[in-house]
């Protein structure tokens, strides 16, 4: 009987240390390849491969059906996958954040992007050396500048009459200010009217909003090479361009700026977001060379 006792107390320790292994292995995590952000991925991005990498991490299976795995990362490749979201760099992709086949049509596309009617996306070449950096949601200023020193004035204005002044509200501010004028309802024979533009000059055109930064792409010459599978398809280098979402109102004077001269992106406080977006953010009036050369002896007499 005792024998028979001691037997049964081994099987049954065997079977709870069968059954403690077993339930462990159950809970244990496995390991999974899981495709990983490169680099900063803006929302309705499409991707090519070279923007993401592969990590093995252990997670547990319910865990990782929610993430994009490295052996169904190809097909959603093959069928167009897209971003649906802004994808951070070292993030693991979730399977909710990519979109792919016909989920993914159209999301590439800009003008999807957008989503009021009264925002237009601009290409803006820029010089990398020159860039700021920026990353997706900065607000940006967009300045345009043209001519060189030393310029001709366009035009000459000549103005005969008597002076006068007259009040002169700033619409965007409100606020109240002199303006000189010439009174031309004096009788004094024949008037000429001319425009004085001294360039070189430079205008703050607009405000926007960075949507994705354009950078130049190159073939990786290790891509598919033994041993090299994590290799990138491409090289990506300098920023070449950003796109940028301005205001409708502001589209012209965009468009004006890019055909007709230089632009310089500066980057505005995120907390001029909101009033950028909403149009209550001014652009600046302008600077010519008169103006500079105006201050220039004012503070270089001032200074006397």
């Amino acid at each position: 009987m005792r024998k028979l006792q001691v037997l049964i107390g081994i099987v049954l320790a065997v079977v709870a240390v069968v059954a403690v292994l077993f339930i462990g292995r159950l809970n244990k995590p496995v390991a999974f390849e899981v495709v990983v952000a490169r680099e900063e991925i803006p929302a309705y991005t499409a991707l090519s491969g070279s923007e993401v990498t592969v990590d093995t991490q252990s997670l547990n299976p319910a865990v990782a059906q929610t993430y994009v795995l490295a052996g169904e990362f190809e097909a959603m490749l093959a069928s167009g996958a897209v971003a649906v979201e802004v994808l951070h760099r070292g993030q693991p992709l979730l399977r909710a954040q990519v979109a792919s086949g016909a989920d993914a049509e159209g999301l590439s596309r800009l003008a999807v992007a957008l989503t009021e009617p009264d925002r237009v996306i601009f290409p803006v070449p820029v010089d990398q050396d020159e860039l700021p950096a920026l990353v997706p949601g900065d607000v940006v200023a967009l300045f345009f500048s043209a001519g060189q020193v030393q310029a001709h004035s366009l035009v000459t204005y000549t103005v005969e009459g008597e002076e006068a002044e007259l009040p002169r509200v700033n619409p965007s501010t409100g606020s109240t200010t002199t303006h000189t004028y010439v009174d031309l309802t004096q009788d004094d024979g024949p008037i000429t009217i001319t425009t004085e533009l001294v360039m070189p000059l430079t205008k703050w055109t607009s405000n926007g909003v960075v949507y994705r930064l354009n950078r130049q792409k190159r073939e990786n010459p290790n891509y598919g090479a033994p041993g090299m599978e994590n290799e990138p398809r491409y090289i990506e280098g300098d920023v070449k361009s950003l796109d940028v979402v301005v205001h409708r109102d502001d589209a012209e004077w965009v468009a004006f700026a890019l055909a007709h001269g230089r632009i310089q992106v500066a980057v505005l406080p995120a907390v001029a977001k909101s009033y950028v977006e909403a149009g209550t953010f001014p652009p600046g009036p302008g600077v010519t060379w008169t103006d500079f050369e105006g201050r220039f002896f004012e503070e270089r007499d001032g200074q006397r």
